[in-house]
């Protein structure tokens, strides 16, 4: 199950090696369209900084999940892209609503890095 759509321009799915374990990633040619509300915190939008803004959500709108038994994601970022995943699919799709939210609405995006 590969869900393109939900959360656009971010892609949701399941490990086919590793069923139970669910991703969460946003590309690079999605990335750039965001890049000059970063570089006015003098960042580059990459991957990296997208887990900053990801971290920086799940704080501020989602601090109950902290210690919640099943709900740690991990993060495997790279410059060209944003990858979390975890076991916990719902904590996922809230990750993408949020970060969805962040990608769409500069304002958003502008609170959670700065």
């Amino acid at each position: 199950m590969i869900d393109r759509e939900t959360f656009f321009p971010l892609v949701f799915f399941e490990y086919d090696h590793k069923p139970g374990t669910f991703c969460l990633i946003l590309s690079d040619d999605h990335m750039a369209d965001t890049e000059d509300v970063f570089g006015e915190f003098g960042q580059y939008g990459n991957g990296h900084d997208w887990e900053d803004v990801a971290r920086s959500a799940l704080f501020a709108r989602a601090p109950e999940l902290a210690g919640r038994p099943g709900s740690d994601l991990d993060f495997d970022s790279e410059a060209g892209m944003f990858c979390a995943y975890g076991e916990d699919a719902d904590v996922l799709r809230l990750l993408g609503r949020l970060l969805q939210e962040a990608w769409r609405d500069r304002a958003v995006l502008r609170g959670y890095i700065g």
